[in-house]
């Protein structure tokens, strides 16, 4: 054991000599102790070498398995001072990271905050895998740490456009762990989400995103006209929309939703409304409900058949269309009454069926 921990420390010391070009530091006599702490001294002269990748990230997997987490503070500090050589960084932090016991659940939010917060300041989330798996990583992690960690993604993720529905998903996570208790402390997160669902409702609904549930959000209703708005998208048609793009312009400059767009939306989830089956939906119905013109019908269920919100078959010869599956926003009275209606259908069908076979088996008998 005293040999393998002479040869680790012999080693670290070569490490920091080969790569600073030194020959002062003698390591015949330090312990891995002594010789991790003038790692750690070094640090930061060692991460500003150019040229030298391979032997400082060898460097610091050593050193992080040599003496685990002991470090890990001061490691964290140094590597994400500059944005000087982020890759390399982000590998450091990924290695300290994974050498963090999963009982230490304490530290390991905080090295992958850390390595999450230096990954989004240097341009390379992308690169950061832990976004994609983060619920793996967070086993045992308390809630406000898990709030903080989830609002931290989702502030960087919508910093840049295509990761915005990304960023929801986050938001979606932090407000579900928001209680009744504390929803006054999240509204402007809540106001955030709502307005991002608004904007772009048909990947929302598609993914099933939900929010309208949620006591945060919930506490929005009677004081913030963002929550109405939320209502229309996840439950209503646009004739509640286009009620409240009228009374409430105000609220759609404010928070940046284009009206001309979000009617388009209202549009096609409004085709979500309709009943499945087999029941005819005249052009007439739908010309009424979509306020459009009559060549413009298929137009728009081909649109929601494309966004994936519904199948459908159109019958031109009849201008009808036949919607047989559809996402559902809710399950609104609506919805009951048309179940209902199913039910009995199929109830006296099957009635039907079985006197037509109590019929057959009866003369059957007879003969």
């Amino acid at each position: 054991m005293a040999d393998h921990d002479s040869t680790t420390a012999t080693d670290l010391v070569s490490y920091v000599n080969a790569i600073l070009k030194e020959t002062s530091t003698d390591a015949t006599s330090l312990s891995v102790k002594d010789a991790a702490a003038l790692v750690v001294s070094k640090a930061a002269t060692v991460l500003a070498v150019e040229g030298h990748n391979t032997d400082v990230e060898g460097l610091f997997k050593l050193l992080v398995k040599a003496t685990g987490t002991t470090h890990a503070d001061a490691l964290v500090k140094v590597v994400t001072a500059n944005h000087t050589n982020a890759i390399l960084k982000l590998r450091i932090l990924a290695d300290l990271f994974n050498a963090t016991p999963a009982a230490n659940a304490a530290l390991r939010f905080q090295v992958l905050l850390a390595t999450i917060q230096y990954a989004g300041a240097t341009q390379n989330l992308s690169l950061c895998s832990y976004v994609d798996n983060i619920d793996a990583l967070v086993v045992g992690v308390s809630a406000d740490n898990l709030k903080t960690l989830y609002l931290t993604i989702a502030d960087l993720l919508e910093k840049n456009e295509k990761d915005v529905h990304a960023a929801l998903r986050f938001l979606e996570k932090y407000l579900t762990l928001v209680e009744a208790a504390d929803a006054a402390k999240a509204k402007a997160v809540a106001v955030r989400a709502a307005v991002l669902v608004v904007k772009s409702p048909i990947d929302s609904f598609v993914a099933h995103v939900d929010l309208i549930h949620l006591p945060a959000v919930q506490a929005l209703k009677g004081v913030d006209k963002v929550f109405d708005l939320l209502d229309i998208f996840s439950s209503k048609t646009l004739t509640e929309y286009l009620a409240f793009e009228k009374s409430s312009t105000s609220v759609l400059k404010e928070h940046g939703i284009d009206a001309a767009a979000a009617a388009a939306n209202m549009r096609l989830l409004t085709l979500c409304a309709y009943p499945t089956g087999h029941d005819d939906i005249s052009f007439d119905d739908i010309i009424a409900k979509l306020q459009v013109e009559e060549t413009d019908v298929e137009t728009w269920v081909v649109r929601a058949i494309t966004a994936n919100l519904i199948q459908a078959k159109i019958n031109q010869l009849g201008r009808s269309v036949v919607i047989s599956r559809s996402l559902q926003r809710g399950f609104a009275l609506s919805d009951w009454t048309h179940l209902h209606a199913t039910l009995l259908r199929y109830k006296t069908n099957v009635g039907t069926l079985l006197d037509t076979i109590r019929q057959a088996q009866t003369a059957t008998h007879k003969k």
